[in-house]
């Protein structure tokens, strides 16, 4: 009788301790620290994820002649967001992207996000590209890919429902996203799961019922001893 006591005890502290947690960017309830500061990126962290982000720190606005490199400002500040911007100057010109990872190296999963346009891609088109990794390796053959055509000042929301213009659901179970697009953009809203954490599982409704009566009889067999 203990044994089996012992035993529902178990089910129930395991079924209502595991439990994934969910982190919801971004709000002014969020502090963001720097970790680091690169030739042409920087990093900071905020309730256990790093975001290193691409800047264009070469650039020199051309308007002096002079070649002195001022930057290009940014017009998404934490805590409304992240931005990244398209490196046009320097020795590591490229995308502008974004990549998240947990400070503790655990996997995650991205179940939602909405990306800002900074400029146009109406023209030629475009799409964030979302690169998946496990232990520095490429998670999928292709890049995730999610349609950001249009104007600077739009933006686009996607989460795991299916979708043809892009879906989350690939984007499950690794340790590293790398967000990328040709022009300057920012996250303004981002879900992250911590899977390293299994979500939580339900009690069925026979198990209350048979704790319940296993209680029960403990306490009359108690009662029994006593007299």
């Amino acid at each position: 009788m203990k044994s089996k006591l012992v035993c529902f005890l178990a089910l129930f502290a395991l079924s209502s301790s595991a439990s994934a947690v969910t982190v919801n960017f971004f709000d002014s309830s969020q502090i963001a620290t720097t970790v680091s500061t690169g030739t042409n990126s920087d990093t900071i962290s905020s309730n256990g994820y790093l975001f290193t982000y691409t800047l264009d720190k070469f650039f020199t606005g051309y308007a002096d002649g002079s070649g002195t490199p001022i930057g290009r400002t940014s017009s998404v500040l934490w805590p409304n967001g992240v931005q990244a911007q398209a490196v046009t100057v320097g020795p590591a010109q490229g995308p502008a992207q974004i990549t998240i990872k947990r400070i503790d190296g655990n996997v995650f999963d991205i179940t939602a996000f909405t990306a800002k346009l900074l400029a146009n891609t109406a023209g030629a088109g475009g799409a964030i590209e979302v690169m998946p990794l496990l232990n520095g390796n490429d998670g999928l053959p292709n890049p995730a890919a999610f349609d950001a055509t249009g104007y600077g000042g739009q933006s686009f929301s996607y989460n795991d429902s299916p979708n043809y213009f892009g879906s989350t659901l690939p984007l499950k179970g690794f340790d590293t996203y790398t967000f990328s697009l040709y022009v300057d953009f920012a996250l303004t809203g981002i879900t992250l799961v911590d899977a390293s954490s299994p979500a939580p599982v339900p009690v069925p409704p026979a198990l209350w019922l048979f704790g319940s009566g296993l209680i029960g009889l403990v306490g009359m067999t108690r009662k029994k001893q006593l007299a």
